[in-house]
C-alpha cells in the first residue's frame, strides 16, 4: 500500500470554501494584535537576558534582539500559513500526544480497513502517516495529514466505520484547517498563575481565539456532520451509527452551545442523521 506523497496534500481549489476562508482570515486578524503584544513582551525580557548574557560571557553579546522578539511575537502565524498551505505538523503531533508506530499486526488490520474503504471510493485519499495511541479507550482523529487510532479502537468491530468519518476529515480542509488553528496560539494552553493570566491570555493568543469561539464551535460542529455523511458515503453508515449509540451516555449538557467552542454536536442528531441517509 503506497503512502500519499507530500504533493497530495497540497491544499487544492475544491478544499477552500469562502465560510471557513473568511472565518480563518477573521481569526488570523485578531492574532496580529496578540503577536504584536507578544512581541512587546519579549523584547524586554530579551534584553535583561542579553544583557545578562554579556556580563557572564565577558561582554559577548546576543545580536538582533529586535529581529528575535519579532520572531517569538509574528512566528506562530508565519507557521499557521504554512501550515494551511502544506501539512507539516503530523509528525510533532504524534510525539506530543505519546504515539507510537504500529506494529506488522496493527498494520494489517489497517490496510484491511482502508482496502475496504477504497473499494466504495478509489479516490480516497490516505493519511501521510498513521500511529497508536496506547490506551484502551476506543477512539480516533484527525490532524494535519496523520490519523491517530487508540489500541482499544484497532481491536473493535467497528473501526472500518470510525476510520472512514476520520477520512473525511483527512480528504477535506479540516485536518489542516485543525493544525493552523492551533499553530496560532503557543504555550502555555492550560492553567497558569492566577498572576500571569491576564497576560497569558494575550501572549498566547487565547484571547483572539476567545473572541470567535462561538463561530467556529458552529463550524466545527458542521464539520463533523459532514465527515458523518462522507462515512455514509463509503457504505459505513451502520457502523458509525452502532459505534455513536455506544457514546451517547458520556454526552453531557452544554448550556447555550451556540455560545461555546463544543466542536461535536449532540450524539443523537448524528445517528439521527445517518439513519435517514439515503442508502
Amino acid at each position: 500500500m503506497s503512502t500519499p506523497r507530500t504533493g497530495e496534500y497540497l491544499i487544492k481549489p475544491k478544499e477552500i470554501s469562502p465560510g471557513w476562508v473568511l472565518l480563518y482570515a477573521t481569526t488570523f486578524g485578531l492574532q496580529l494584535f496578540c503577536a504584536s503584544f507578544r512581541a512587546f513582551i519579549a523584547y524586554p525580557i530579551l534584553t535583561v537576558f542579553a544583557w545578562l548574557f554579556a556580563m557572564f560571557t565577558g561582554g559577548i553579546h546576543i545580536p538582533y534582539i529586535h529581529l528575535l522578539a519579532v520572531s517569538i511575537g509574528y512566528g506562530p502565524l508565519a507557521l499557521s500559513l504554512l501550515t494551511l498551505i502544506l501539512p507539516i505538523d503530523g509528525w510533532w503531533w504524534k510525539q506530543a500526544e505519546g504515539a507510537r508506530s504500529p506494529s506488522e499486526r496493527e498494520q494489517l488490520i489497517y490496510e484491511d480497513t482502508i482496502e475496504q474503504l477504497k473499494y466504495a471510493d478509489p479516490a480516497l485519499r490516505e493519511p501521510r502517516r498513521w500511529c497508536v495511541l496506547d490506551i484502551d479507550a476506543e477512539n480516533a482523529a484527525a490532524y494535519a495529514d496523520t490519523l491517530m487510532v487508540t489500541r482499544g479502537m484497532l481491536e473493535s468491530p467497528l473501526l472500518t466505520g470510525v476510520i472512514a468519518h476520520e477520512m473525511g476529515h483527512l480528504n477535506s480542509s479540516d485536518g489542516r484547517l485543525t493544525a493552523a488553528l492551533h499553530r496560532l496560539t503557543t504555550p502555555p494552553r492550560g492553567e497558569v498563575r492566577r498572576g500571569l493570566k491576564t497576560i497569558c491570555f494575550f501572549a498566547t493568543g487565547a484571547a483572539g481565539m476567545w473572541l470567535v469561539r462561538a463561530a467556529w464551535g458552529a463550524y466545527w460542529r458542521h464539520r463533523e456532520h459532514e465527515a458523518d455523511n462522507y462515512a455514509a458515503q463509503l457504505d459505513q453508515a451502520p457502523a458509525l451509527s452502532a459505534f455513536l449509540e455506544d457514546r451517547v451516555l458520556y454526552d453531557l449538557p452544554v448550556p447555550f452551545i451556540w455560545l461555546t467552542e463544543e466542536s461535536h454536536p449532540p450524539t443523537e442528531h448524528r445517528i439521527d442523521r445517518l439513519a435517514h441517509y439515503p442508502a
